[in-house]
């Protein structure tokens, strides 16, 4: 498995071993961002989804919910 430097933490440690969703952004988060950063984002969109009441099924709170976790995950200029 490769390893890769974390884009939030800066550690250097494996990678995610497959991409955590479709498309470009997955691979970029797969090649970017570790596995414990990543699962500090699950717990934190959880959060987020319920705070806001966020519906999933909507086109624009889905959109709202990836921009915010490119923030929190360090992506947002990627």
């Amino acid at each position: 498995m490769a390893k890769i430097t974390c884009r939030r933490c800066g550690r250097n440690v494996e990678a995610l071993s497959e991409p955590p969703m479709g498309g470009s952004l997955g691979q970029t988060i797969q090649n970017q961002i570790c596995p414990d950063c990543w699962q500090e984002w699950l717990a934190q969109q959880v959060l987020y989804i319920n705070h806001y009441g966020l519906q999933l099924a909507d086109p624009e709170d889905r959109k709202q919910l990836i921009q915010v976790m490119k923030e929190f995950l360090g992506l947002s200029t990627a």
